[in-house]
């Protein structure tokens, strides 16, 4: 019986490498793989002062690299404008982010690996009762230009207006400040540097929405390449890989995306 159950896991694990060299010209087809990445989303990778990156995706793209035997190389988008504009122009192999519009129309995904709530801070003087208040005439919203927050409120609100902008923290602040925009939205992480650098700013209560992040391919893969990819995913779900990434960065907001 021993003997039974150890030839299986050997076949397994045989035809589990097999897969991964078969496709791995299709994933990989430079012999690396390069995954985009959004630099400034601290959600998903964190710079440290040495200049290397960690995160949830830069572990998740690790993972993936080390799966299929080759190795990684990350392509970090400096804004999401930048990241959005990548898509479709064959400069990288994976994407490691939200789905989007943009990225829907061009690309194919794995099962989601993190959703990840969307929320408002309101500028001093500005006040809502929740995040399912503020759509309303007059109301104007700050959003990073061609984020996720922007593609979906873009297409959700009826009444108040987008304030688009190119920038992170600081640029949000000023614009909470100055009367700009009455609202921020985004992740947790970037709502809470905006929060704590402007005295007198309210975080709003619950959610506008929650993001999945996921790992886009290029449409016209094959079903082995995309199986082989979403069991990757999947497996560093259930085995803590995206948890673990997760509590490393103490990421607020977060939270693995079922099964």
């Amino acid at each position: 019986m021993r003997a039974l159950i150890s030839a299986a896991i050997l076949l397994a694990v045989s035809q589990a490498s097999g897969l991964a060299q078969a496709t791995k010209p299709e994933l990989a087809p430079q012999g690396k793989l390069r995954a985009a990445l959004v630099g400034s989303n601290p959600v998903l990778v964190t710079k440290m002062p040495d200049g290397t990156l960690t995160g949830v995706s830069v572990d998740l793209g690790k993972l993936i690299a080390e799966k299929f035997g080759v190795p990684f190389e990350p392509v970090v988008y400096g804004d999401t404008d930048a990241y959005a504009q990548s898509f479709g122009k064959g400069a990288w192999d994976v994407a490691i982010g939200p789905r989007t519009p943009v990225a829907e129309a061009a690309c194919d995904f794995s099962p989601d690996f993190m959703l990840v709530d969307n929320i408002y801070v309101a500028a001093p003087g500005r006040d809502f009762a929740d995040a399912h208040q503020v759509d309303r005439p007059g109301v104007k919203i700050a959003v990073v230009l061609n984020g996720a927050p922007d593609q979906f409120l873009s297409k959700s609100l009826k009444s108040a207006e987008l304030v688009r902008i190119r920038g992170g923290r600081n640029e949000m602040i000023e614009a909470l400040r100055s009367g700009k925009a009455d609202l921020y939205g985004s992740n947790a992480e970037n709502v809470q540097a905006v929060f704590k650098g402007l005295p007198g700013a309210k975080i709003l209560p619950g959610a506008f929405r929650s993001v999945r992040m996921a790992v886009a391919v290029p449409k016209g893969l094959s079903k082995a390449a995309q199986e082989k990819l979403a069991a990757i995913v999947t497996d560093a779900k259930q085995t803590g890989v995206v948890q673990k990434a997760i509590d490393k960065g103490v990421l607020k907001g977060v939270r693995v995306a079922p099964n």
